[in-house]
This record gives structure tokens, sequence and C-alpha cells, in this order.
């Protein structure tokens, strides 16, 4: 087998001699015919996948003549590897292993391209002395640095996977952690943005999510150190879009609620909105006020939101949400039921809406100056409460529905309170004040 080989080395061997002779043979080192032969010694092994009758004459390559040629090194990492892989005893893989580091060190010399090779360089390390993360994160930090938006996907998960490695050994802080998940989430996006191959695109957008799992999962992803790196940030610059996008981006990436109501994230959504108008901004936006107790904002947004929603469904539960605002905070009633009745005028099977009146009814104290206009009330209460679970198949409106409608039931009037009023069960009455609506009588026996 090796005879057939060395014929085909030779006579290539032979024609390399002659070529070098014609041109600046420099690169090919001080023996540039042995290099040559050796160069085409070792690449018709490689061929045949042959490390093992490779590796001499690669070796010779590398060691005397390491400018000929780029293979040296894509070949070279085949060969070494093949090598590790096979080592039966520590001591000598190690040294492989440094062989193979070596090889991107080398290249990186000859050849450039220092950027993209430390990064190759770094899931090496990964893969072979994972026991020494704080190597491999160096070698991605600088890979980052030097390509930025260009730096290769996998380096930038990686990088992203070290870091968070770090900060569980508190090696780096949380600041830290927020820092290189904000440069390593914008350039996998850039990336995303700008790759036209679908093939490509897909694995970058899956990147992206394991880069924003490997940061929630980190532990460093809350509010305090998110909002310590970027307020001063924000505050330098009140108008930048990009930054305010990245913010809310790593706001939303917290734990809780609580980041969402920082008004760093609050001022951050209210400048993405005004730049590019939304209904699901101007939605969150309203939550988020709502929940931070400011009626005045919050109704502003909803009725921002709700005017440019073009989705009944959704705009149906924007609705719904004014009109728990109008309830809770403002305790404006009639302008609480009036949403709710706008959500079922929507969605007539809008279950939670008749609850939301029900309540409303029952958070008015009764309508009327005597005792008994006072428990009539109970009556229209009663009527949405069934209607809320007659339209829905929501378990919980229906229990819910039905705990209270033995509740407010108890509180009818009696038989004895109707008859004393010349009035009958089953009798249309009206229930007026601000109610305004009909009902029928039904007493409590």
């Amino acid at each position: 087998m090796k005879i057939k080989v060395f014929l085909p080395v030779l006579i290539i061997g032979l024609m390399m001699s002659c070529i070098l002779k014609a041109q600046d043979v420099s690169k090919y080192g001080d023996d540039p015919e042995t290099c040559a032969v050796k160069l085409s010694t070792y690449n018709e092994f490689f061929k045949q996948e042959n490390y093992k009758d490779a590796l001499n004459s690669w070796r010779w390559c590398f060691v005397n003549c390491p400018e000929a040629t780029k293979n040296i090194y894509i070949q070279g990492t085949t060969i070494i590897e093949y090598f590790v892989e096979n080592a039966t005893e520590d001591v000598i893989k190690e040294a492989y292993i440094d062989t193979l580091l070596m090889v991107y060190d080398k290249r990186i010399e000859y050849f450039g391209q220092e950027g993209v090779l430390l990064g190759r360089k770094g899931l090496a390390m990964l893969k072979y002395r994972a026991d020494d993360i704080q190597a491999a994160y160096e070698v991605f930090e600088r890979s980052y640095e030097l390509l930025e938006n260009s730096t290769e996907y996998f380096a930038l998960k990686y990088y992203m996977n070290t870091a968070s490695v770090l900060f569980g050994s508190e090696v780096l802080a949380k600041e830290k952690i927020v820092e290189i998940f904000s440069k390593v989430s914008s350039a996998i996006n850039y990336q995303i943005d700008n790759e036209t191959n679908e093939k490509k695109k897909e694995r970058y957008i899956a990147t992206a999510e394991e880069i924003k799992q490997l940061f929630v999962n980190s532990g460093a992803a809350d509010c305090s150190a998110i909002i310590n790196v970027f307020g001063p940030q924000f505050k330098a610059n009140p108008e930048n879009v990009e930054l305010a996008k990245e913010i809310l981006a790593l706001l939303e990436s917290g734990s809780g609620d609580d980041c969402k109501l920082s008004d760093l994230y609050m001022n951050a959504a209210v400048l993405v909105y005004n730049t590019e108008k939304s209904a699901s901004a101007a939605h969150s936006i309203a939550q988020g006020y709502f929940k931070r107790d400011d009626r005045t904002n919050a109704e502003k947004y909803y009725n921002e939101a709700i005017n440019l929603e073009q989705d009944n469904s959704k705009k149906a539960d924007m609705y719904y949400e004014l009109g728990l605002l109008y309830y809770n905070l403002v305790k404006n009633y009639p302008a609480a039921r009036n949403a709710a009745r706008n959500a079922l005028g929507i969605n007539p099977n809008y279950g939670k809406a008749y609850m939301l009146i029900g309540k409303i009814y029952a958070a008015t104290g009764g309508c009327g100056e005597t005792a008994f206009e006072k428990k009539s009330i109970n009556w229209l209460i009663v009527d949405q409460f069934i209607k809320a679970k007659n339209v829905t198949d929501d378990a919980e409106i229906v229990k819910e529905a039905n705990e209270l409608i033995g509740r407010y039931s108890s509180r009818f009037p009696t038989l004895e309170e109707v008859f004393w009023l010349t009035l009958s069960e089953g009798q249309t009455v009206t229930i007026e004040c601000w109610i305004n609506e009909t009902t029928t009588i039904r007493c409590n026996k």
C-alpha cells in the first residue's frame, strides 16, 4: 500500500521542485524541495484518512516550512485530533492537546484571521480541557473583541456559556454577565437580521434562544444588575431608541414582574413605542402602569392600544382590563361597566366581563335609601353571575360564579318584604340610581 502512495508522491515532489525553482521559495523554508515532497506525502495519506502515516511528514512541514500553505493548519487540526482521541495515556493525550492548540496559534501567526480562529480554538479547549473554563472564556472574549457582530455564532454562545459558569464560581460579577449578554445577543440578532440563507438564519435564531436561556439560568438576570449597568447609560442617552430596545430585551429576560415595573423599563418602553407605535407595545405599557397603580398613564395607553388593535379578541381583552382599571383603581363604576360592556359587544361570550359587572354592582353598596331598595340590587348582581357561567366553559369562572350566586342570593329581600310592598315574585322591575337596569324579583326563602 505504501509503495502505491510513494510513487505518485515522488512524481509530485519532483514536479513541485521544478515549480519552486521558477518562483519565490522563501515561504517553503530553508529546504523547499524537501518541503514540497513532505507536503505531497502527508497530503496523499490525509486524503486516505490515514492520519498515522501522515503525521511525520505533516510534522516536518509544520516545523520547517510553516508558511508553505494554510492547509498545514486546516488539515493539521484533523490529524492531531485523531491522535488526541486515540491516545491511551493521559500524558501523551495532553501533549497532543498542546499541539492542537499550537496549530491554531501558528495559523494565526502566519495567516491571520485571529478573531475567527480564536473562537475555534476556544471550542477545542472546551472539548478537551473543559476543566479550564477561565482560559476558554478569555479566548472567546478576545474573539468577540476582534470580531464583534461578525463573531461566529457558536463562539457567541460559548462566550456566554463560559461567562455564566465563571459567574456561578463567583469569578465574574453580575454586572459583567449582563454586559456580556447584551453584547452577544446584539451580535447574534445582527446576524439574524442580515442573513439571507434560511438554514443559517434558523441556526442563528436557535442560538439566540440558547444564549437567552443561558443568561436567564445563570442567576445574574436580576433587575438590580441590569439597572445598575444600563440605568446610567439610558439617563445619558434618553433618546437612544436602539439602547432602549436592548434594555427592554434584557429586562424582559429577567425574573418576575419587578423588572418590567421599573422606571428604566417603563421609560424605555415609552420611548420605543413613541418611535414605533403598535397595539401590543401600548398594551404592555398600559399593563405596566396598571401594576404600578398609575391610573392616569394606564388609562391613556389602554385607550391607545384599543384604538390601534385590529384583532377583536385582543381588543376585548383590553376593554376588560380597562374595566378592571376603573373598578380597582379609579372606583369609577359607570366607566368600569361601560368598558366591560364594550368587551361583551365584541365577544358576547366573554364570561369574565359579566363577572366584572356583577362585582361592580356589588361594590356600589346598594342603590336607593330604604333597606328593601338596597337589597334589590342583589337581583342584578346574581343576573350577571348567571350570565357569566352560561356563556363560558371555563371551569374556574363557573366555580366562582356559583359561589357568588349562592352568596348574593342569600341577600335577596324576603317574601314578606316583597308582599308588603304589593310586589310579587317574578315581576319585572327597574333598579335605578346610576345603574338603570331591569331585573326580576326573587325572594330569599
